[in-house]
């Protein structure tokens, strides 16, 4: 394949190039002229005045625009500007050719992201299938509260952030697979030969992490952030339908867990797959059996560190199940959404209830956590229990949030402070709730370290 690369150029204020290398002469239509502008096609050059404007007061911009190349011929490149090494006053714009970007085929280009148009995108994954490829997995990703975004920041902003969010999935994906904007905010992702969790992981995690620091609100939390469900071919399902339908399910996992985050099929999670559709019941997440709780703990250290394979989500699920909680959550960097979050129901009238754990997907908040009256109850472990909320909790926010939500008892553990906000949270809500016993107040603080330590190593 031919390099992307089309060249880099150092031009002033004024857009008038200073220097520019032999890739770039090679690739515009007349390198010897004397202003940038002179290749950009017209209706594009206002997008490179306001990024000088933009430079003021950002490090960097990334713009989509229309060159001419050799005999006058327009393509469309991303340009990467920022302010040159050694004088704050130039800038240096690196341009990478979009149709060589995406496999050579500028009639399928979306424009608005550099990513491929849906139906190239659909046709690359279903070539995948005609192929016989040793498999791969097929992503759906949406930008979470974009309609949010385009409403209070204009849509002009908006387009800028879907620009920035496709060109970090070109810039993680590389060789390794393609990527399309389906419609909307929604993009469609076709990883190449990750069939196991931790080969696509890689990926997830990059590619949401990079979106989580792209901008950050008022308050210092992320401004934009990506959901991602995920699917396999052929290890989870043999057609596109099927496994777009089942990444679409995931999507739909992850954002209802509280967003910024991806969900990759579990079957042992989220359930089997029957005659082609997920078998789930209600929004339940699937049915966890209550085991020896020495069994768990050693269970959670082989399953994180050892040879095991157990995710911090089946695991936490496990937990909840076995201890007999009500509610459980995982926060992490947000105190506002629960990163992870599940309760466990037992108003089903099935005898076997207290045998049978049947456990949901929940969402909830521990904003007053960031009370300064609350921070003070843990002890040096990380470690507060509630026992009596209405005098345990009495100079704090949290008292409201017990009553409104029913809560008897509580365990918290506090992540250390360079984790960004960490917590677990377990509550029990039922009217014959007791006290926890220290026996499992003991597991409780070892496993929440243990997710700790997890959670922060992925």
């Amino acid at each position: 394949m031919a390099s992307d690369n089309a060249g880099i150029a150092i031009v002033d204020e004024e857009l008038n190039i200073i220097d520019a290398d032999f890739a770039f002469s090679d690739y515009v239509s007349d390198p010897d002229q004397k202003s940038f502008l002179s290749n950009v096609y017209p209706d594009d050059q206002h997008l490179l005045y306001e990024m000088v404007e933009h430079l003021a007061s950002t490090t960097g911009e990334t713009l989509c625009f229309r060159v001419f190349g050799k005999n006058n011929n327009l393509f469309w490149v991303i340009a990467d500007c920022k302010r040159a090494d050694g004088n704050p006053k130039n800038i240096s714009i690196s341009l990478k050719d979009v149709e060589t970007l995406n496999g050579g085929n500028s009639r399928s280009i979306d424009y608005g992201t550099g990513l491929l148009d849906k139906q190239a995108i659909i046709d690359y994954a279903k070539s995948r299938m005609v192929e016989g490829s040793d498999g791969f997995s097929l992503c759906i990703m949406d930008i979470d509260n974009f309609k949010k975004i385009n409403d209070t920041m204009g849509h002009s902003f908006g387009d800028k952030i879907l620009f920035e969010v496709g060109k970090i999935v070109l810039d993680v994906l590389k060789n390794d697979g393609k990527a399309g904007r389906i419609g909307g905010d929604e993009i469609m992702l076709v990883i190449n030969g990750k069939t196991d969790s931790n080969g696509l992981r890689s990926y997830l995690k990059a590619i949401r992490e990079r979106v989580e620091k792209m901008r950050f609100d008022k308050d210092g939390y992320p401004l934009v952030t990506v959901s991602i469900g995920t699917g396999n071919y052929p290890k989870d399902v043999d057609s596109y339908d099927k496994l777009f339908n089942l990444a679409d399910k995931m999507l739909y996992r992850a954002k209802n867990r509280g967003k910024n985050r991806y969900v990759m099929y579990n079957p042992e999670v989220h359930g089997p797959i029957i005659d082609g559709e997920l078998d789930t019941i209600g929004g339940i997440v699937g049915y966890a059996k209550p085991q020896d709780k020495t069994k768990l703990v050693l269970g959670f250290l082989d399953g994180f560190f050892g040879f095991g394979n157990k995710t911090i989500v089946t695991s936490f699920m496990q937990l909840i199940v076995t201890y007999e909680i009500d509610e459980g959550y995982i926060f992490f960097k947000n105190v506002k959404e629960s990163y992870i979050g599940f309760k466990r129901r037992t108003d089903t009238g099935n005898e076997n209830d207290q045998k049978l754990g049947m456990i949901e997907e929940h969402v909830s908040s521990l904003a007053y956590a960031t009370d300064r009256a609350f921070d003070e109850k843990f002890d040096d472990n990380g470690v507060f229990v509630v026992d009596t909320p209405e005098n345990q909790l009495r100079s704090t926010s949290a008292l409201e949030f017990f009553r409104d939500n029913g809560i008897k008892h509580a365990f918290f553990y506090k992540m250390n402070e360079k984790y960004q906000m960490g917590y677990m949270a377990l509550y029990n809500t039922r009217n014959n709730s007791r006290k926890m016993p220290q026996s499992d107040i003991a597991d409780f603080t070892y496993l929440g370290k243990m997710i700790e330590i997890a959670i922060n190593s992925r």
